[in-house]
């Protein structure tokens, strides 16, 4: 069971969403995340393990492919269950066809699970990279950058989504990464997972920024309201 949050947060994914989406979104996204869903009923924390794992170690294959098999045969304790197994698997296939497009040359390592938010005008944004990455440009200098995955089967991200939770990441990673080598926009993105979809940081964020000030300012400001 759940509890009303009472301060205003949002996760990256929905913010991206909510800068793209109708009226009647931002709503139902204000509304959803001041009233979430209880952890039990999430739907994709298995398939965003194991697409972690794959990228963490090696980008073999045969882990999707294990994962795969492991999730389709598993026995489900409920038709939600057995739902989510379902979904979790076919985000696997779909991750699977299109691994050449999350080819790196960077090493990637798991993320922090519950990383501090970050404050934008009043509300808590929920980052959450699942993988770290750290690459080498071309004089050698060490980089970093992060990597977000967005699992939705019928609501893929459109560029702008993509873009504005690109933007985000990036931020999130000037803030905590620079420790570990200055960030590099082509080491930070949001893979769409059903969609195949990998959409990088863009080199000019300054106008994407104060959009999501203003997007903040709005979800502070109507989030007593929902």
């Amino acid at each position: 069971m759940t509890t009303l949050r009472e301060t205003p947060c949002v996760s990256v994914n929905q913010l991206g969403q909510y800068l793209t989406g109708t009226p009647s979104l931002r709503k139902r996204i204000i509304h959803g995340q001041r009233n979430p869903v209880d952890p039990r009923y999430l739907r994709y924390p298995a398939a965003a393990q194991a697409i972690t794992e794959y990228l963490c170690e090696g980008r073999d294959e045969v882990i999707l492919r294990y994962h795969q098999r492991r999730l389709l045969n598993a026995q489900p304790d409920s038709d939600f269950d057995a739902h989510r197994l379902a979904l979790c698997a076919e985000a696997l296939q779909h991750c699977l066809l299109a691994a050449d497009d999350l080819a790196t040359c960077a090493i990637a390592s798991p993320a922090d699970g519950d990383p501090a938010p970050l404050e934008v005008a009043g509300v808590a944004v929920k980052v959450r990279p699942e993988v770290l990455l750290r690459g080498v440009d071309a004089r050698g200098q060490m980089r970093s950058g992060v990597l977000k995955l967005y699992f939705s089967k019928h609501a893929p991200l459109d560029e702008r989504a993509g873009q504005y939770i690109a933007t985000v990441l990036h931020r999130f990673a000037e803030e905590r990464l620079e420790q570990r080598g200055p960030v590099d926009p082509r080491l930070v993105g949001v893979f769409d997972v059903f969609a195949g979809r990998l959409f990088m940081a863009p080199k000019s964020q300054q106008r994407r920024l104060n959009d999501v000030l203003l997007a903040c300012e709005e979800i502070a400001g109507c989030w007593n309201r929902n």
